[in-house]
C-alpha cells in the first residue's frame, strides 16, 4: 500500500492501543509509530527488492531490544511495522515474513478480495482508516471533551463563584463577629472600614 496508508493505519493502531493501556507519550508514539510504518519500504528501495529484507518479521529482534533502553519508542516503532506488515498482507501479493529464510509471501483472503496498491480499493480502505482514527484521536486526547464542555464549565464554574462571593458577603453583613486581646492602656478605639461603605467607628468597652 501507500505511504499514507501506512501512516494513517499506524497512528490508528497506536492510539488504539494507547486508549487501552493509558499509555502516556502520545506525540512521541505518533512520531515513531508514523515514521516506521514506512520503514521497510524505505529499506527494500535501498536493497533493490521490493518487498524483500525490510518486511521481515525479524525486524522484531532489534526492535524489541530498542525497549531495554527507551520502552516506549519501542513499543511505538513495534506497532508502526507490525500495522505495516498487517496492511501488506492485505494486499495482492502479499507479504514475505520470514525472508530471508523463506521467500513466501504471506496473504490473507483469496486473491479477489485482495486490495492493489494504488487503486480505488486502497483509497477506500484509507478513508475506511481515517474515519476510524478520527474518533480514536478524540477520545485518547479528550479535544472533543474539551471543545464540548469547555465553555459550559467556565460558565458553571462563574455562576459557582459569584454564589460563592454572595454567599460571603451575606455572612459578613449577619454575622460581625471580632475578638481582640487588648493590654491595659491601649487605646480601645478602634476603627473598621468596609468595602464600599462609610467608615464606622466602634467602641470597645472593658470586659
Amino acid at each position: 500500500m501507500r505511504d499514507y496508508t501506512h501512516i494513517a493505519g499506524a497512528i490508528l493502531l497506536f492510539l488504539t492501543f494507547a486508549y487501552l493501556t493509558n499509555f502516556s507519550n502520545l506525540l512521541i508514539g505518533i512520531f515513531f509509530a508514523g515514521w516506521i510504518s514506512v520503514f521497510p519500504d524505505i529499506i527494500d528501495k535501498l536493497t533493490g527488492k521490493h518487498r524483500g529484507i525490510g518486511h521481515s518479521i525479524f525486524w522484531l529482534i532489534p526492535f524489541t531490544i530498542i525497549g531495554f533502553w527507551d520502552l516506549p519508542i519501542a513499543v511505538a516503532i513495534i506497532i508502526g511495522f507490525l500495522s505495516h506488515i498487517f496492511l501488506d498482507i492485505l494486499t495482492t501479493h502479499g507479504c514475505p515474513l520470514l525472508y530471508p529464510l523463506q521467500d513466501t509471501d504471506f496473504v490473507c483472503f483469496n486473491r479477489k478480495r485482495r486490495i492493489k496498491t494504488g487503486t480505488n480499493q486502497e483509497k477506500a480502505a484509507f478513508i475506511f482508516i481515517l474515519l476510524l482514527l478520527v474518533p480514536v484521536l478524540l477520545f485518547t486526547t479528550n479535544i472533543g471533551s474539551f471543545w464540548g464542555n469547555s465553555e459550559e464549565q467556565n460558565l458553571v464554574f462563574a455562576a459557582s463563584q459569584d454564589t460563592q462571593n454572595s454567599s460571603n458577603n451575606d455572612v459578613v453583613k449577619n454575622n460581625f463577629n471580632l475578638n481582640f486581646e487588648l493590654d491595659q492602656g491601649v487605646n480601645k478605639k478602634i476603627t473598621v472600614k468596609k468595602v464600599s461603605e462609610n467608615e464606622t467607628t466602634i467602641l470597645v468597652d472593658d470586659i
